[in-house]
């Protein structure tokens, strides 16, 4: 258990720096001093005044750093609508993202501006929030909240330090546009800068408001390598046998991280699926069988690196493991590194056994392959103590034209996951055991904030559930938990109607599959 000491209150008056330049970037509007120590959590405030969209002129947007003291400094090339800096977690928020130039068809029938840097093809509202660490874009979203309202507004933000990365949320006068966790960052000393691009837009009052300290360092991971650089093309499958004897007894987070990166031969020139899968050996003749552990579809013509928490499938990670990794390119490649990041600590809750679902493509729209042969309902005994579980359904749609509406690429498509528990003998209620829904759109609408951008391809387009230069999430679904485990449990996954009016036409849709339940105690 880490203990931490309180401070409450400023830590520091704010320094108006009007109009002071930093590097290349637009002038420093507000800074505080460092903080006394290594931050575990901090709540930074600010307020900003930003023009209608018709009053921006030629602004682009303005940023909040968090940066170490010691360390860091904001290089040549920084801009604080994209603060991308070492040494630090920034907060960006961006004005400028227009509609992409040449979309009117050339004399070959291209329409050129699906290739080219501006990603708002269907002309979305350009408000939006990035966050950044150590120099590269981790998370963007387009804000729930208009700030460009000509008036000010107050920005809190808060970063809070957790086993592994950091949780990161931001709020727009109250209201919360960003609340999530970034992965691989440690915990550091700090102080505040804020700054704009574009004279029209204000800040002011950069405060640190309050921040807790940190009284001991948080645990550093046990690396595990799978894969270190290894070149992967012709659509072969790397293999890695890897060893866990060095995982600690007692583990809070397990992070995983993949890096593209650039063979010889230079990137691949398309957006391909990739897989890395973990295999455990049967027992006596029982065949083993393989996990999905990381989904990602490779970037146009780029590399890039990403972050999954994955602690779910911890009882995976024992003995010795096959890996594997698989990229479906005929053309040139990539350089695959990926590696597990062990957190010693005490979990949020205890995975005790992963089962798989389903896996493998669901082909839709064939009456004569109906996709409820391919999702069969799934029963399942529950392991003894397990208290809790979850479902997690990594679901991707591919294919296209002529398929009918674009099917499964383009195509989005409702879903839906039923649990159930049938009652144990006793003196417990029937309705006290679980029956439940949930309802989920395989559909995915921020394609084009993607921090890997711009690619070289059509990279921008809303997709079924994926984007290019993106690892996969899963769908997660939790058992209520005010509802109990009986000794099995039943699991079923529907989709809405389809009929593909195109059969027969071109590689017929599917969905992707890989999904699993995971029981904790």
């Amino acid at each position: 258990m880490i203990h931490k000491s309180q401070i409450v209150q400023c830590v520091t008056i704010s320094v108006l720096m009007a109009l002071v330049s930093v590097c290349s970037a637009g002038p420093l509007k507000g800074r505080t001093g460092p903080t006394e120590g290594v931050v575990e959590s901090v709540w930074v405030s600010m307020r900003i005044k930003v023009p209608t969209s018709e009053s921006l002129g030629d602004a682009k947007g303005f940023g909040l750093v968090l940066i170490d003291p010691d360390r860091g400094q904001l290089e040549e090339g920084f801009v604080w609508d994209e603060p991308n800096t070492d040494h630090s977690i920034a907060i960006g928020f961006d004005v400028h993202n227009p509609q992409p130039t040449d979309l009117e068809p050339d004399e070959k029938g291209r329409v050129m501006g699906w290739f080219d840097s501006s990603g708002n093809w269907y002309d979305r509202p350009q408000r939006e929030i990035s966050v950044h660490a150590n120099g590269r874009e981790r998370i963007n979203a387009l804000s729930d909240v208009e700030f460009r309202t000509g008036e000010w507004m107050d920005v809190m933000v808060q970063l809070r330090y957790i086993l592994g990365g950091a949780h990161v949320m931001v709020l727009i006068d109250g209201q919360t546009v960003i609340d999530e966790e970034i992965w691989d960052v440690r915990p550091m000393k700090l102080h505040a800068m804020a700054g704009v691009e574009g004279d029209s837009i204000d800040v002011k009052d950069v405060a640190i408001s309050s921040v807790t300290l940190l009284d001991e360092p948080l645990s550093e991971p046990v690396r595990v390598e799978v894969f270190d650089a290894e070149f992967l093309a012709n659509a072969k499958r790397l293999k890695s046998d890897v060893d866990f004897s060095t995982v600690p007894e007692e583990v809070g987070r397990v992070i995983a991280t993949l890096t593209l990166g650039e063979p010889e031969v230079g990137y691949d020139h398309w957006d391909k699926k990739g897989t890395i899968g973990i295999s455990i050996p049967g027992e006596d003749e029982e065949a083993g069988e393989r996990f999905e552990v990381f989904r990602f579809i490779t970037p146009f013509r780029r590399g890039w690196t990403w972050h999954m928490d994955v602690t779910d499938l911890l009882p995976l990670f024992a003995d010795q493991r096959e890996f594997d990794a698989h990229i479906g390119t005929y053309m040139k490649g990539w350089l695959v590194s990926f590696t597990l990041d062990f957190y010693p600590g005490e979990p949020e809750r205890l995975p005790i056994q992963v089962v798989n679902l389903w896996n493998g493509n669901a082909d839709i729209g064939d009456p004569d392959k109906p996709v409820v042969d391919f999702y069969k309902a799934r029963e399942l005994a529950v392991p003894a103590g397990a208290t809790h579980a979850r479902v997690r359904a990594t679901v991707t749609g591919h294919g296209m034209f002529p398929n009918s509406k674009n099917a499964g690429e383009f195509m989005p498509i409702w879903r839906t996951l039923m649990i159930g528990s049938e009652p144990n003998e006793g003196d417990v209620l029937e309705q006290d055991f679980i029956t439940m829904s949930a309802r989920d759109h395989l559909w995915k609408t921020d394609v084009y904030l993607n921090p890997c951008r711009p690619q070289g391809g059509t990279w921008k387009f809303d997709r079924s559930g994926w984007a290019p230069g993106s690892k996969v999430e899963p769908w997660i679904v939790d058992v209520q938990a005010e509802f109990m485990l009986g000794e099995t449990i039943t699991i079923e996954y529907e989709l809405d109607e389809y009929l593909n009016e195109g059969r027969g036409e071109t590689w017929a849709p599917h969905h992707w599959t890989d999904a699993v339940v995971v029981f904790y105690k």
